[in-house]
């Protein structure tokens, strides 16, 4: 028979502390830091988990942002094409009126100029900006989409943004000549004029032919700006699709990590207290049996 010495007694109570002292110190870190996995040993399959799941959160983070990023480019689009309807609306207007012979050279001349400010306004509107950069240029790194001549500085490739975790892009702009057509610049045409210089033209020389086959060319061109809203609304509504669901899922991870590494704080507390108890109460018994060295150098 093994006989138990004062020395293994010792021993056997003092790690018996360290241990429960452990359990306790372990309890106070979750209830401080609100996680249950402090480190991988805690658990490996939690923590094998918890970390596809915040892989998972950071992958929906970076489609969040480029969705949000998606979705000003598209409301830019969308507010600039919203500006010109209008405009070519009041141009349309002045030449119609342009057309009827009751109108003096002067008078035509007047409308003229102002057909010219509205196709400088419509200009403005083309150069639109969003983050500093062109929203009708493409991809072109250029200040202006385009020049105050009317020549296009961009390019023919629309901005894109990823908005799905597979292959699948989306654009979210509109180049300026599918949007614009050739309201500002024909490269058909000889002198490379688009429709609303050519209908300036056509008022102060008082060219009703010219002036008829612009209106025709105008509302073609009026057309074109109408369904490029129309395209900038439906890629807009598909975003605002995928981003409900992107949002959807990225909650759902949020939760699902919060139960894997969280703790039930009521039961941690009432953990913490039955554990301190015990700690108490084991000290207090081991006074009878242990050296007050040793207690003291446990308290």
């Amino acid at each position: 028979m093994n006989r138990v010495t004062p020395s293994a007694t010792r021993q056997q109570v003092v790690s018996s502390l360290q241990a429960s002292l452990a359990r306790l110190q372990a309890t106070q870190d979750q209830i401080s830091s609100g996680r249950r996995l402090g480190k991988p040993s805690d658990s490996p399959t939690d923590t094998a988990t918890a970390m596809s799941l915040r892989s998972e959160s950071l992958r929906n983070e970076q489609l969040q942002r480029a969705m949000d990023d998606g979705a000003g480019w598209l409301a830019s689009a969308d507010s600039a094409l919203m500006q010109s309807g209008p405009l070519l609306q009041r141009a349309r207007q002045l030449v119609l009126a342009g057309t009827n012979d009751t109108n003096s050279t002067d008078e035509r001349a007047a409308m003229a100029a102002e057909l010219d400010q509205l196709r400088s306004s419509l200009l403005d509107v083309a150069n639109t900006r969003y983050l500093g950069r062109a929203v009708f240029a493409g991809t072109q790194d250029t200040e202006n989409a385009y020049a105050s001549n009317g020549a296009y500085l961009g390019n023919t490739t629309a901005v894109e943004r990823r908005i799905t975790t597979g292959p699948d892009r989306l654009e979210v702009s509109i180049v300026g000549p599918q949007a614009f057509s050739t309201l500002f610049a024909d490269p058909s045409d000889p002198a490379g004029a688009g429709i609303l210089q050519r209908l300036s033209d056509a008022l102060r020389s008082g060219d009703k032919t010219a002036m008829e086959q612009g209106l025709s060319d105008l509302d073609a061109a009026s057309s074109t700006l109408r369904t490029s809203q129309s395209i900038i609304g439906s890629r807009t509504t598909r975003l605002e699709s995928v981003r409900s669901v992107s949002e959807t899922a990225a909650t759902r991870a949020s939760v699902q990590l919060s139960t894997v590494e969280g703790i039930d704080l009521a039961k941690a507390l009432t953990d913490l207290s039955v554990q301190q108890t015990a700690y108490q109460a084991a000290l207090q018994a081991t006074a009878k049996v242990v050296q007050p060295s040793i207690l003291d150098f446990l308290r």
